[in-house]
């Protein structure tokens, strides 16, 4: 140890002797360790990290995969009596549990906010291994009769932003969608429900749903085996594997199944579609990092950046191993006395891989502080709605661990090229001759040449990368959702968390845009129950008169419930037909039916026309139904047919959509309210809420944002990829160009005297210059060529994160070939033209 530390020593006082070499070399270093660590910060978070609960490992997520016949509610989900059925047969659960994400309206001391929540099974916390940091958690007897559980329990996060962790919560009420529940409990710390990127803030047991969600009883009866609205997991005994319990769980699975299309349910439906739902799987997915769409939606983007700041730290090494190269080959004269007196090769070898190291692990000290402002920038990046995933920039034991790994491979991978070249020279010609010790430094030129064509293609790789990502985020940005945004807000509210039947919503809401339309500046107002370019779906079968599917085809569109005014608002053209008015099933004031009288009334997309009638016009008077079984009744006239718009988000194909009025469905609750306004929108949101709380002040609202905010938003991942890679590109190549610069001026300097020569013997300087632009050319041509090569093969694992430009578009291709030549050939261009300027006299005395 004290050997090693005279080697610390030693190399400290070596690099204060090249403090330029040094700074050079730090900084490239915190650079690239920087850049990996602070995406590796969020790729950990987002993507690596299990659950913090017992054993996360051993928790499985079921999935039934094939044609559900029936409704679904949401991604993963089974019924509820399919939930019951797996918890009383299977032998290969130690325990089972269900849930389902929802959002409520919470009331405390007068004031009523919107939280996340999970209606959770009495096994919930049992099952995953989670204590209560305050009271206590629930029981399975919290969970036995619908409606008889009026109990909560809240986040520990929630408790403590929420209600400034007051230990006295314990047995006071809430208020939960207008029903009073009594807190029993707070959950450990770090406990945030099973879904990262929706922190739950309160649990209520399962049975409360009716008291909850009244609107929905007959859908999301816990008898109703046709709508799939839980998610299930189970914990696996020990010693059975994922795919042991999948096969086990099978031949139940499909005993269910078959009593199911014996259900009164299936009475109505063909042979077909029984065939096709007895042929469905169960699976057994891994449980132990929860589910998430969050992470589906980063997974792609953050591995692509991990692979980005990869190349950078590659370059980075080169950059660093490049002077390290020639630093050894100014050394070659001091190694060649140590090696002669006496020196082990394995002593010298180890005293350069310490410098190495010391460099590296100092670089990362500074990649660390760097990662740490870089990963703040990130989430500030984020929208507002992604603090959701509790995302740290505090680095955790695994950070570091990361951190200092990357350090030492830096180390070692830089520095023990340069190590082994620099310990075997020709002793004594170089001891002779202290010219030799630098003309004859050609494997030391050879290996940075190497080095530099090896960054020229790396930064060639980054470059297109970021061009191509740069082109599809202008591609989405320039092609637009269908219709214009600018002066379009919308806000988001549900009267029925409060309590409000769909009779007193509709005109709650009927009330709401009379209101906002008589505000000055206002031009229209208009309100659909899906928010549309926020990754939300409801779909649904349908059958559509004169239609005849072929095959399997079962006919569907993406569906909306609108006000009449939504597409005058959105400044959607009706293209065939009218528009809805409040004529259409418009609900009388205080009854509960649409006027029989009035015919049930839709409206299509022009790509919904097209494709089940060949044209706009034909669509017109046509009629379809909900449902696929024989016999549906086909009661819903079309009147309209409007332009195509986007429906989920900017990346996706418009789909096929029909429209129906709000006023006729049976099941109005949360609703998108959209206004168009000349108004700031800050001043247009206050005025909003004075005007909802004249109409109900325990009403609270929620995302509220213009249209341009929202479209901005929904291309996260795109502008995430397409700004941090272009910075990556920047980064890359400028090391690479501090790599180039540096090898050709060492390159020169090795050549002066032969320069010196020529110039005496009658060089011209373009003849100089030429002769040491030949070899940068050399170098960065090989780079280009291997850099094109290798963007070929690898552009298909980028292709799914493009929008209309493909992975091998020649034109990025040569656009980043070509200003990574230019910017090449300038940085080789200097130190050309210092060497067309030696002094030919001076030249012939060097050294």
């Amino acid at each position: 140890m004290r050997s090693i530390g005279k080697d610390i020593q030693f190399a400290l006082r070596a690099f204060r002797k090249s403090p330029v070499f040094t700074a050079v070399a730090l900084l490239s270093l915190a650079l690239g360790i920087g850049a990996n660590t602070a995406i590796f910060t969020l790729l950990d978070q987002v993507l690596l990290r299990l659950m913090p609960v017992k054993n996360p490992q051993e928790l499985v997520l079921l999935h039934m995969e094939g044609f559900h016949y029936g409704s679904n509610w949401g991604e993963h989900s089974l019924s509820y009596p399919m939930y019951r059925d797996f918890s009383s047969h299977n032998s290969v659960f130690s325990g089972m549990f269900c849930r389902r994400a929802d959002q409520f309206s919470l009331g405390f001391n007068g004031t009523t906010e919107r939280v996340n929540g999970e209606l959770v099974s009495g096994t919930y916390f049992p099952v995953l291994g989670v204590g209560a940091a305050l009271g206590r958690t629930f029981t399975p007897d919290d969970d036995r009769t619908p409606g008889g559980h009026p109990v909560a329990m809240l986040s520990y996060a929630y408790w403590q932003s929420r209600f400034a962790a007051d230990r006295s919560l314990i047995g006071k009420t809430v208020a939960v969608n207008g029903h009073n529940f009594n807190v029993v409990g707070v959950a450990e710390k770090g406990f945030d429900g099973v879904e990262l990127g929706s922190a739950s803030q309160i649990f209520v047991p399962m049975m409360m749903r009716p008291q909850l969600m009244p609107l929905f009883n007959e859908q999301l009866d816990f008898n109703n085996r046709r709508t799939r609205w839980v998610n299930v997991f189970g914990r696996l005994k020990p010693g059975v594997s994922r795919r042991q319990a999948q096969t086990s769980l099978q031949p139940y699975f499909h005993a269910v199944l078959e009593m199911e299309v014996k259900e009164a349910a299936f009475h109505k439906a063909s042979a077909e579609v029984r065939a096709r739902f007895l042929t469905n799987v169960i699976q057994a997915l891994p449980g132990a990092q929860g589910k998430s769409r969050f992470r589906e939606l980063l997974a792609t983007p953050l591995w692509v950046l991990m692979a980005l700041t990869g190349g950078v730290l590659l370059i980075a090494c080169a950059n660093v191993a490049s002077l390290l190269v020639a630093r050894a080959a100014s050394r070659q004269k001091e190694i060649a006395i140590r090696l002669a007196i006496g020196a082990g090769r394995f002593r010298i070898i180890r005293q350069l891989l310490v410098e190495s190291l010391l460099l590296s692990v100092t670089g990362g000290v500074l990649g660390l502080v760097l990662a740490l402002w870089t990963d703040g920038a990130l989430l500030a990046f984020l929208p507002p709605e992604t603090v959701a995933l509790k995302l740290s920039t505090s680095p955790d034991m695994r950070i570091l661990l990361f951190a200092t790994a990357v350090s030492l491979l830096t180390g070692i991978l830089f520095g023990l090229v340069p190590a082994l070249q620099s310990t075997k020279p020709d002793v004594a010609p170089t001891l002779k001759d202290t010219v030799g010790g630098i003309v004859g430094g050609g494997t030391h030129v050879r290996v940075r040449k190497a080095l530099v064509a090896a960054q020229v293609m790396l930064s060639l790789l980054l470059l297109i990368g970021a061009g191509l990502f740069i082109r599809s985020l202008r591609n989405l940005r320039d092609m637009g959702p269908g219709f214009t945004t600018g002066n379009l807000v919308a806000f988001d509210l549900d009267p029925s968390l409060t309590g409000y039947n769909p009779n007193r919503c509709k005109l709650f809401y009927r009330q709401l845009t009379a209101e906002l339309s008589g505000i000055p500046g206002v031009r229209s107002v208009g309100a659909a129950s899906v928010r549309i370019l926020e990754n939300n779906e409801w779909d649904n079968w349908l059958t559509i008169e004169g239609y005849h599917p072929t095959g399997t085809e079962t006919p569907d569109a993406f569906m909306n419930s609108i006000s009449p005014g939504y597409f005058s608002t959105l400044g959607v053209p009706v293209l065939a037909g009218r528009d809805f008015t409040d004529r259409d099933a418009q609900m009388q004031q205080h009854g509960d039916k649409p006027d029989d009288t009035e015919p049930l009334v839709a409206i299509v997309n022009e790509k919904f026309a097209k494709r089940f009638f060949g044209s706009v016009r034909n669509a017109m008077g046509r009629h379809v139904g909900h449902g696929i079984d024989p016999g549906t009744k086909t009661d819903m006239e079309i009147i309209g047919v409007v332009k195509d718009i986007k429906y989920t988000t900017l990346r996706d194909e418009v789909p096929v959509q029909m429209f129906e009025p709000y006023l006729a469905s049976d099941f109005v609750s949360g609703m998108t309210v959209y206004a168009r306004t000349a108004m700031n929108p800050d001043q247009f949101f206050s005025v909003v809420r004075s005007k909802v709380r004249g109409l109900d002040a325990n009403l609270p609202l929620y995302g509220m944002r213009s249209m341009d905010d929202q479209i901005s938003n929904s291309l996260l991942t795109e502008r995430l990829i397409a700004s941090l890679s272009a910075v990556f590109g920047f980064l890359a190549t400028l090391l690479a160009i501090i790599g180039l610069y540096g090898v050709m001026a060492y390159t020169v300097a090795r050549r002066t005297r032969e320069i010196g020569i020529r110039m005496a013997l009658g060089a011209f300087q373009a003849d100089v210059i030429w002769m040491v632009m030949r070899e940068v050319l050399v170098l960065v041509c090989a780079g280009l060529a291997a850099g094109l090569a290798c963007a070929f093969v690898l552009a298909k694992l980028v292709q799914t994160q493009l929008y209309g430009v493909t992975g091998h578009d020649p034109a990025t291709a040569a656009l980043a070939a070509l200003g990574l030549a230019v910017v090449a050939c300038a940085a080789g261009y200097i130190p050309a033209l210092r060497a067309s300027r030696i002094d030919a006299m001076r030249a012939l005395r060097y050294e």
